[in-house]
C-alpha cells in the first residue's frame, strides 16, 4: 500500500503538534460561530476550516519521522 493512503500512527512529537493544531482550529471555529452571522458564507468558512485542519494534520502525520505506517 502506498504511504499516502496508509494509516499513520503519529509519534509523541507529532501527537503534540496535532493536539495544538486541533485546539487552534477549534478556537477559530468558535470565533467564526460567535462573530459571523448565519449565512452561506459562514457555512463555507466552517467547511473550508475543516478541510484546512484535515490537510494540516495530514502534513504533520505524513512527515513525522516517528510515525508508524500501519
Amino acid at each position: 500500500m502506498k504511504k499516502t493512503f496508509a494509516y499513520h500512527k503519529p509519534g509523541q512529537n507529532g501527537l503534540a503538534r496535532i493536539t495544538e493544531l486541533r485546539k487552534a482550529f477549534s478556537d477559530l471555529s468558535d470565533l467564526i460561530e460567535r462573530l459571523a452571522p448565519s449565512s452561506r458564507e459562514k457555512s463555507v468558512a466552517q467547511t473550508n476550516l475543516e478541510t484546512t485542519a484535515m490537510w494540516a494534520i495530514k502534513a504533520v502525520v505524513c512527515n513525522d519521522p516517528e510515525s508508524v505506517v500501519e
